[in-house]
């Protein structure tokens, strides 16, 4: 256990390179086993040649059972290997960020004992001024104060620390479930990997259909950018609720660890969120379309059924011509572009920046994506895009939103 010794205890335990010994291992393992089934398989499948009761029986011994044993325990031990390789990074952030808190409570104590001596010297000196002693004692309560919030920052630290190792705990209990010859079956892996990966899986389908929908004519464009935004809008809710995103994201505003972890975070969530405001739009500026219709109807005196279907009917028209003035709507950076260059770019720059999109999203789905060289890349990227396409043209189709809304 690591010594803390100004802030009176080890707010995050564990041994790093324990558990990179162990990752290793637990690697070569995982590859061994890979190699071993694949040896087995090729056995089998070159000793179809071998005929007779002694072939029967050599394929007999290497089928069944065993290359599915093999299969499932290299891909538990490969999943247990990743999740032990991300705790070990986590964990030498967490006892980074733990020694700097204690020696700012090194400080802090320093601080307090100089007050605290200087506070007795004054009040066993006969005759002191009262606003000496009170200054004297005021300075001891926020050297106090210093220390108890540094000491505080390390109880959340504590805390986070033991979030994250419980969740690690939990995905390697998962992982070695299966490394009984029972292997799951198509459906289980797929909720397991869609439990894990929700709002990473809404997300590419979300960059997808905006891809598609650079190529697409309007009648078509608009349905799939809807779509595009609900996917956005829904894969921003499964991020926010996500506890390693509120664990990146509180580090960084409330400890100031802009880690890889905290931008991949913050720049995931704010890409989501632009990703559903068109969306948002369209259907607020076609929620007045269909206020007015309503209106309208009651005005003239109309059933209610005729009043419903019209409204639905201008929720319906107005969302549309929403979106329609989204997709036409000026992208500054773009168009500056587009404008320096040549017209014939617009479409393949279009492509580049809904491209980028999928690219990252389809990385972030893949074992890559959990390695922070890799993260701080995908960020770097969707940075990017953000800053020269996706926030300059919502503030653009934002404005004019309003402008009809205002109307």
């Amino acid at each position: 256990m690591r010594e803390y010794r100004h802030l009176g205890w080890d707010p995050t335990p564990g041994s790093p390179p324990a558990i990179a010994a162990l990752h290793v291992r637990l690697d070569a393992a995982a590859t061994a086993l890979g190699t071993s089934y694949r040896l087995v398989d090729v056995l089998v499948r070159d000793s179809t040649h071998w005929r007779g009761e002694a072939g029967d029986a050599f394929r007999t011994a290497l089928t069944g059972d065993l290359p599915r044993s093999l299969r499932n325990a290299h891909r538990s031990l490969t999943k247990a290997a990743r999740q032990l390789g991300r705790w070990h990074d986590d964990l030498v952030e967490y006892q980074s960020t733990a020694a700097r808190y204690d020696a700012e409570a090194r400080e802090d104590l320093t601080a307090l004992t100089r007050a605290q001596s200087h506070e007795h010297q004054l009040r066993t000196t006969p005759n002191t001024p009262t606003w000496q002693l009170r200054a004297a004692h005021d300075a001891v309560t926020e050297a106090h104060e210093s220390l108890e919030s540094i000491r505080g920052l390390a109880r959340e630290l504590e805390e986070a620390h033991r979030t994250q190792a419980t969740r690690i705990a939990k995905s390697l209990n998962a992982a070695t479930l299966h490394l009984t010859p029972e292997e799951p079956g198509v459906l289980d892996q797929f909720l397991e990997w869609m439990d894990d990966n929700l709002g990473d899986a809404l997300g590419l389908l979300s960059a997808s259909l905006g891809l598609v929908a650079v190529f697409s004519t309007a009648p078509v464009a608009v349905p799939l950018l809807f779509a595009a935004a609900g996917l956005s809008a829904a894969a921003l809710a499964s991020h926010a609720t996500d506890p390693e995103h509120q664990s990146a994201l509180a580090a960084g505003f409330a400890k100031g660890r802009f880690d890889a972890h905290f931008w991949s975070s913050a720049i995931t969530l704010c890409g989501d969120s632009l990703g559903a405001l068109p969306g948002l739009g369209a259907v607020a500026q076609g929620a007045k379309g269909m206020a007015v219709a309503t209106r309208s109807e009651a005005a003239a005196q109309s059933s209610v059924s005729a009043g419903l279907r019209s409204g639905l009917e201008a929720l319906w028209t107005e969302s549309a011509a929403g979106m329609r003035d989204g997709m036409s709507a000026p992208k500054p950076v773009l168009d500056w572009v587009v404008r320096r260059t040549s017209p014939s770019v617009e479409v393949p720059l279009q492509t580049v920046v809904a491209g980028s999109g999928v690219a990252t999203s389809v990385v972030g789905l893949t074992p890559a994506g959990d390695n922070a060289e890799t993260q701080s890349t995908g960020a770097g990227v969707d940075a990017a895009r953000l800053i020269t396409s996706d926030i300059p043209g919502a503030g653009v189709t934002a404005a004019q939103t309003w402008s009809q809304i205002r109307r």
